[in-house]
């Protein structure tokens, strides 16, 4: 089986950071790469960026032409460089950080569902919610897992834009939901039979997106069987390459009879020096007390 090469861009599925912190996004698979530059361009000439930016080179060239001081230049140059950077930082983290001050709200979360959906968009819909949730996750796991390399490499993008639509429809059912909850809170008779008209038709769509999470969640098991496949055998590879670097067992038996070798040679050297020398028994030669007695006696 040939691998393919399942380098490519960043997910569909981004952490970003927003004022009541970290959540999962899931961008609209209809947006293109070039409406996102667009966007990009937008947030890196914003006021907030550009007016201190002209300030800044005002201040220079006012500086250089008046001759008033070197500082004023350097200021001048500081407040340019630093809304270059603050430019560059909203570029970088245009689709991650929407931590934005209420006088420049951002334009990608302006509207629920323009470009991304995020979990907690999804969070006043009860079990939904939980639905909602895991298809957003499902997506970035597969995404990003190694397995993808494996499998149709249409297939990320096929549950990419199936999740996204099953996300638009429901976001649809707000209104039916508010509306199933307000007929049940009528203690009207009148209204029973559109209660429960309500409830159903949201019951409808329910379980759908449950099915679209069984089915998304059947092609994560594969790819999880899969991928510990490929783990098992990137194991066994480098189980193989690591013992195939070890010494083979000859070697380490030669070495081993080279080391037996040189006490007994150095014994032999020592016990003549000894005995040239007259410097008596070694420790082990002398003989313990008990056994001196028994020959003793006997």
């Amino acid at each position: 089986m040939a691998r393919r090469n399942a380098s490519g861009p960043a997910g569909p599925v981004r952490t970003a950071s927003f004022p009541d912190g970290l959540d999962s996004l899931l961008l609209n698979p209809a947006v293109s790469d070039a409406e996102l530059r667009r966007e990009r361009v937008r947030a890196a000439l914003s006021p907030v960026t550009v007016l201190p930016c002209l300030g800044g080179i005002i201040v220079t060239l006012v500086g250089l032409m008046t001759g008033i001081g070197v500082v004023v230049v350097c200021a001048g140059v500081l407040v340019v460089g630093m809304s270059v950077v603050a430019g560059l930082d909203h570029i970088a983290n245009l689709l991650t950080d929407h931590r934005h001050d209420a006088g420049s709200p951002c334009r990608l979360d302006r509207v629920r569902g323009e470009f991304f959906f995020r979990s907690r968009d999804f969070s006043e819909l009860g079990e939904a919610h939980h639905a909602a949730r895991i298809l957003i996750d499902s997506v970035g796991e597969l995404h990003r897992s190694p397995a993808r390399a494996w499998i149709d490499p249409t297939i990320p993008g096929k549950v990419h834009r199936l999740v996204w639509q099953a996300l638009c429809c429901l976001d649809r059912t707000r209104a039916a939901r508010s509306l199933a909850v307000e007929l049940a809170a009528d203690p009207g008779s009148a209204v029973g039979d559109l209660a429960v008209a309500a409830r159903e038709s949201v019951g409808v769509i329910d379980g759908a997106l449950s099915e679209v999470v069984r089915h998304v969640n059947a092609c994560l098991v594969l790819v999880r069987e899969w991928e510990a496949k490929l783990r098992r055998a990137e194991l066994a590879d480098l189980t193989d390459h690591t013992l195939a670097a070890l010494p083979v067992d000859t070697d380490v038996r030669r070495l081993s009879e080279f080391a037996e070798a040189l006490p007994q040679n150095v014994f032999a050297y020592v016990t003549a020096a000894r005995d040239v020398l007259g410097a008596g028994a070694f420790p082990w030669e002398q003989r313990l007390p008990d056994s001196a007695g028994e020959e003793g006696s006997s």
